[in-house]
């Protein structure tokens, strides 16, 4: 069976062991609600969206053995010595630009600030970040670009993969279920096509999501290494949904502004517009400046792959 075989495969076991479990943990929580209140008003579709990635985190090590994958070196990655300065130079370099951003919001009165912000919020805008970051990152820039660059060449698997990273983002399921029983989970798959926006919008998220996936592929060939990805985007994550904690999203109609500034799209997560998007530009360029200057985890970048060029 051929590796893109497999790939399928390990994504379908996702989606079915999401569609399986969905019903009885939403079961579990809705019996522990009058304790708990919060869980009362977690909508069904959120859990099938964390058993997935849960799901898609237990079963990448075993679809990773299955590929005959049992080292990084064979994905182009290597031990990286300095990977808690690069995280953290990762999380700065992505959110020095969100906080410009936000101060733009804010100003411009596109975003104003809410009334009573639950600041317990933050930790769970902390968690998704560092849960998420680990998870696609292992999985796009790691396992995905690794396999690509090896029969494909480097750069056109770049693009690929980046064009992937983005279309997979607006795959998910939408809408409520009234009455959740054994086979809702099945039936929640038909809305995973559903656009969650016009177009405008969903394109411009879509761009913002490539040029994300470019730069993460970059930082991640330059050094052999996940752990300056993983910092960015676990920084755009923090950044973004803290803005979206702090402040609500006021222009009417929501694509208004466009094409300099868009509603997010993807639970809150993408900014649309050419405003964001240079900031998420000058995030590149500061990468690039951090990388040129010496400062990346590996003395050389990725080798050259043995088949096709880049």
């Amino acid at each position: 069976m051929n590796p893109l075989a497999k790939i399928s495969l390990y994504l379908a076991a996702v989606v079915l062991l999401a569609a399986l479990l969905s019903p009885p943990f939403y079961w579990v929580a809705q019996s522990l609600a009058a304790a708990h209140p919060a869980l009362a008003g977690i909508p069904f579709h959120r859990f099938f969206s964390r058993i997935a990635q849960i799901a898609a985190l237990v079963l990448l090590w075993p679809a990773l053995r299955w590929l005959n994958l049992r080292r990084p070196t064979e994905l182009g990655l290597a031990r990286n010595p300095h990977a808690v300065r690069d995280v953290i130079a990762g999380l700065v370099l992505a959110l020095l630009p969100l906080i410009a951003l936000a101060a733009v919001y804010f100003q411009c009165d596109i975003y104003r600030l809410r009334q009573g912000v639950a600041w317990p919020g933050l930790g769970r805008i902390a968690a998704t970040a560092i849960f998420v970051s680990l998870l696609e990152e292992a999985l796009f820039r790691g396992v995905l670009l690794g396999l690509a660059i090896r029969s494909l060449g480097r750069w056109t698997s770049v693009l690929l993969v980046s064009a992937a990273f983005s279309a997979i983002h607006f795959i998910k399921p939408r809408g409520n279920v009234a009455d959740v029983g054994w086979g809702s989970g099945f039936a929640l798959l038909g809305s995973v096509f559903s656009p969650a926006a016009g177009p405008a919008v969903t394109f411009a998220g879509a761009a913002a999501l490539f040029v994300i996936g470019i730069i993460l592929a970059f930082a991640t060939l330059r050094t052999r290494s996940l752990w300056l990805p993983i910092g960015l985007h676990a920084g755009w994550i923090l950044g973004q949904q803290t803005i979206n904690l702090l402040g609500k999203y006021r222009v009417k109609p929501p694509d208004a502004l466009l094409p300099w500034v868009g509603p997010n799209v993807v639970s809150g997560m993408v900014p649309t517009g050419l405003v964001p998007l240079a900031a998420l530009l000058v995030s590149g360029l500061l990468v690039w400046w951090y990388l040129a200057r010496g400062s990346r985890s590996i003395g050389e970048p990725a080798p050259a792959p043995a088949h096709g060029a880049g």
